[in-house]
């Protein structure tokens, strides 16, 4: 059966997320001694957590944490796939590639299943030519900047479906690798997105809800290409009734912090800093590459696929969405320092 792994003995979770650190070494250049990080590094948070998000013992780059598990896991690396195991890896940054697709969709992820045990699993993040087909390891390349991953065990195959269908109109993920076992019907939306064969897309976002294996609610929340608005201020905020806090990738002109209306807000977090979770490093959103929110009235979880900045409006993408009051504090915790009013992102710093 697929399932997310944790992070401790391998066991099975309910859902995971991962926030991998920056690669920050100390000023001075080669004169100056140690690492403050190496960039594997890495905070986890898992359903079965009664702490709060703390920094993992294990890195990235070996392979007793919870992603590599979970992967050599999809994957069966170094053994025959079973019966049934199929998945869909999608991102806008293809590993090897010299040139991508920009009319799909800004969107990194893999899509695992197994028609014979009816499971699945769904596993959103924001690393760039990441994971190679049937391998769980960690690029060395990309250790420099701060990244996000949810991975979630699905209920089953049918609720696979269901969010492939809305991939197929909003995200427009730009597949580059799947394995489609003999049994999976033709003629489903599943199917159709691992060959990478989308439906055209909607004007309109739209929002599955779906549950996990052990019974905890997720919002899907998309936009296509076509819809040409701020996917944070304009469709999630309201989506879940809340302002919010903003840590993703901002370069050149980026969306005002309140609509036009004034009735939404968002601020966009400028500095992380894990000083209040016992760990003394923090670094500016130009190191970071994660997309992550947090409800400023709630306790809403966003992690997604979109930045905020105004050439994400003209591409395809999403955010997972869950309330979880223990996770929420912890990434609230972090945000050292938030937005004023502004057009334009400062210039790209430490």
């Amino acid at each position: 059966m697929l399932t997310a792994l944790d992070d401790h003995d391998g066991a099975a979770v309910d859902w995971l997320f991962v926030y991998k650190l920056p690669d920050r070494r100390p000023r001075g250049g080669s004169s100056a001694r140690g690492s403050l990080t190496t960039g594997f590094e890495y905070l986890y948070f898992d359903s079965n957590a009664s702490a709060p998000l703390a920094l993992s013992p294990h890195a990235l780059d070996d392979s007793s944490g919870a992603l590599h598990r979970t992967l050599e896991q999809v994957f069966s690396v170094g053994e025959d796939i079973p019966d049934g195991r199929g998945w869909v890896l999608y991102n806008d940054e293809i590993p090897g590639a010299a040139s991508n697709n920009e009319d799909r969709g800004h969107a990194k992820g893999v899509i695992a299943f197994d028609l014979a045990t009816d499971s699945a699993l769904w596993l959103l993040h924001s690393t760039p030519r990441w994971p190679l087909p049937r391998s769980a390891a960690f690029p060395h390349d990309e250790r420099i900047y701060a990244q996000t991953y949810l991975c979630i065990t699905l209920p089953d195959v049918a609720t696979v479906q269901r969010i492939s269908a809305q991939m197929r109109a909003q995200q427009q993920p730009q597949v580059y690798g799947c394995h489609i076992p003999p049994g999976l019907a033709r003629d489903t939306a599943l199917h159709a997105l691992a060959r990478g064969d989308l439906a055209a897309p909607l004007d309109a976002p739209s929002t599955v809800t779906f549950e996990s294996r052990g019974g905890h609610p997720f919002e899907s929340i998309a936009k296509s290409r076509h819809w040409g608005k701020d996917f944070w201020i304009d469709l999630v905020g309201p989506a879940l009734a809340d302002d919010l806090g903003v840590e993703t990738w901002r370069r050149g002109t980026v969306p005002d912090t309140e609509d036009r209306g004034g009735s939404d807000h968002v601020d966009d977090v400028l500095h992380v800093d894990l000083n209040p979770l016992g760990v003394d490093i923090g670094w500016a959103y130009t190191k970071d590459h994660a997309k992550w929110a947090v409800g400023e009235g709630s306790d809403w979880v966003c992690v997604a696929d979109l930045n905020r900045q105004v050439s994400q409006q003209k591409r395809g993408g999403g955010s997972i969405c869950l309330s979880h009051r223990l996770l929420h504090d912890g990434l609230a915790k972090l945000v050292g320092q938030s937005s004023a009013p502004g057009s334009v992102s400062p210039p790209i710093g430490p």
